[in-house]
This record gives structure tokens, C-alpha cells and sequence, in this order.
């Protein structure tokens, strides 16, 4: 724990947010508990409550086991839009960085985050570790050096983000991961840890899982599946997970229609060089938002771009043109002439 730079960074905090400011605390689309545990400790580090310094996402917790935490943790995140960020004093963000958000924040004021691969932004304050296994931890880190009481729900909830971001650490894990761990769990509530790991799966879970299983194949290591319409967000990712636990796989990329959007979750066991989130950004970066760790990324892209690149809609044109796009950037075999696509350039 580097006490020194992180006492530092704490009177910075405070100098910068005065008593009266109102501060908007942004995370990112679908918020995951990491973000959540975070936008909590940010929160108690201030001295704030949920009035003077609520919690915004553009869109809501999806996934089932976020959802469980919310509830059993009493989290409050609003729905964000651009208006209303512009009645804060100050913009805050926790576990993602401006970059992330394109047009959609017109200024940031700090940021704490442990993903790499962002440009440095403008904000006032930033704290940036890309070493940490999880932002849970920076935060973790920041309360202890602070001298703050950590509630039980707090630290419940930053355990959680804790175990979520290095996969039960077993994942990027260092020595400050393990110190955040240690402190948190005797202050942490374990049977609602035990709780939120056991999510509710919605019947429609099953409708698509028999839907698409007789598509699944493994070819060279790469299984892709495209859902096609879905009404949540977290149906895509739990079917990637599911499909990382076939023989052979080594990336999966599921995908489905979500909205206006298409959504593609990528998944990898975590093993070796291998990083989902800077395949994701590499493909798809530049005609939506795309990101994420080591094993696991998403990618959000409006189908206005994907067919004004020239792809097809239909489910199977989707398919194929990711099962092509992945394997290209995996070095496996690929059409001749497939390349990633690029904002507003046909690929054809």
C-alpha cells in the first residue's frame, strides 16, 4: 500500500470539492460491483450522502448478481442523461475513465479507475493505477489511510467488488488486493456475499439457450453465437460465460440485439498474454464503446454504424461477420480482405 501518494491524493480530493458543491457520481453503462462498491467508499470518503451526491449510470444494472447486490445493498443508481449531469457542481467517475463516455459528459472533474489503454483526460483529479487488480481496492486503500469507519455494508460491498474484479483472486491480483481483501472480510457481511453469488436466472435464460445451442461450434479455440433480439443485456454475458466452460474454448464472443444497439461480450479463461479488452477496442473502438479486463469485455455498438459499414442485420450475417473479425485478430484463418471495422468505412 503506497500510503504516501495515497494520503496525497486525499487532501487533493478535499481541496478540490468544497462543502456546498453537488457531485454527480458517474459509472458506466451497466454497472458492475466494483463500480458499485466504489461509487459507495467515494461517497463515505466525502462525507456525503445519497442526496448531495447521487449515483447515475445511462443505463441500469442488468446482470442478476449485480442486480441481487443492489437490492440486498440498498444501492441507489439514477438514470443519467446529459442534462441533468449539467446541474452538478462537480462530475465524478469511479472504475472508468472520460474516454469511455464520448459525447456524453461535457466535463470530469475526477476520475479513480484501474483499467489501462484510456488517454489521459483533463479532470482536476485523477488517480489511475493500473497495476490494482480493482478500483474496489484503490478505494479500499483510500478509507483505510483516511482513518474512516468501514460499515458492514460498505465493506460488503467492497469485498464483493474486490472478489468480482480479480475473479475470486485469482486474477491480476498484487499485494494491495490482498491487503484491501484482509481488512474487508472481517468487516464484511458473508451471507449476503453468499446471497448475491447465487443469482435468480429468468426463464428466458433457458428459451435461449435452446434456441442457439445447435449453432455452437468450437472452431480453432473460438466459439461465436449470435442471440438475436434479447430484452436484457445480461443474457449475452451469461451465455458467453456459459460457453467459456465448453473443451476447447479458449475466446468466446456472444452477441445479441439490445435496443438499438448491438451488444458483444467476449470472454477468455485469463490465461497467458491474452487481452479481451484490448481486442475489443481494437475491433470495434471507433463505431462504439468498447472495453474491459484481461478475461472478460463488451462491446456497445449502435446498428446504425455496424450497417453503415456495410454488415448485415440478419442473426447469421451477424454471426458470421464476428466469427471473421475475431479470428482475424486471433491470427487464426480468415476470409482474404476481412478487416476490423472503422467509423463510417465499408468493409466489404
Amino acid at each position: 500500500m503506497d500510503e504516501v501518494l495515497t494520503k496525497q491524493k486525499i487532501q487533493e480530493l478535499h481541496a478540490l470539492v468544497k462543502d456546498g458543491d453537488r457531485i454527480a457520481i458517474v459509472l458506466q453503462d451497466d454497472p458492475d460491483p466494483d463500480a458499485l462498491s466504489s461509487a459507495m467508499a467515494l461517497r463515505t470518503l466525502l462525507g456525503r450522502n445519497k442526496l448531495t451526491t447521487p449515483i447515475f449510470s445511462f443505463t441500469p444494472v442488468t446482470r442478476p448478481e449485480n442486480c441481487k447486490m443492489v437490492r440486498l445493498l440498498e444501492i441507489e443508481v439514477e438514470a443519467a442523461d446529459t442534462e441533468i449531469l449539467r446541474g452538478f457542481d462537480k462530475i465524478a467517475m469511479v472504475d472508468v475513465q472520460p474516454p469511455y463516455f464520448g459525447g456524453r459528459l461535457e466535463h470530469t472533474d475526477i476520475v479513480i479507475d484501474h483499467h489501462p489503454g484510456y488517454a489521459s483526460s483533463n479532470a482536476a483529479f485523477e488517480d489511475i493505477r493500473t497495476r490494482y487488480g480493482s478500483t474496489a481496492t484503490i478505494m479500499t486503500e483510500y478509507l483505510m489511510c483516511a482513518g474512516e469507519r468501514i460499515s458492514e455494508r460498505l465493506a460488503t460491498a467492497l469485498l464483493y467488488g474486490v472478489r468480482s474484479d480479480t475473479v475470486t483472486m485469482s486474477r491480476r491480483v498484487t499485494d494491495d488486493d490482498w491487503q484491501a481483501f484482509i481488512h474487508l472480510y472481517p468487516l464484511a457481511n458473508y451471507n449476503l456475499i453468499q446471497q448475491i453469488d447465487r443469482p435468480e436466472f429468468p426463464v428466458p435464460f433457458a428459451r435461449v439457450i435452446a434456441r442457439v445451442m445447435s449453432r455452437l461450434e468450437v472452431q480453432n479455440g473460438l466459439i461465436v453465437l449470435n442471440l438475436g433480439r434479447v430484452e436484457r443485456d445480461h443474457l449475452i454475458v451469461q451465455m458467453a460465460e456459459l460457453c467459456l466452460q465448453f473443451e476447447g474454448a479458449e475466446w468466446v464472443a456472444v452477441a445479441g440485439k439490445l435496443g438499438p444497439n448491438l451488444v458483444v461480450a467476449v470472454r477468455n479463461p485469463g490465461l497467458g498474454r491474452a487481452n479481451a479488452g484490448e481486442l475489443v477496442r481494437r475491433l470495434f473502438g471507433a463505431i462504439g464503446s468498447a472495453g474491459g479486463h484481461r478475461h472478460m469485455a463488451k462491446a456497445v455498438i449502435p446498428l446504425s454504424l455496424w450497417r453503415k459499414n456495410g454488415h448485415g442485420t440478419r442473426d447469421r450475417e451477424i454471426e458470421e461477420r464476428l466469427r471473421l473479425f475475431l479470428a482475424a485478430e486471433l491470427g487464426r484463418e480468415a476470409e482474404p480482405g476481412e478487416s476490423r471495422p472503422s467509423n463510417g468505412q465499408q468493409q466489404e
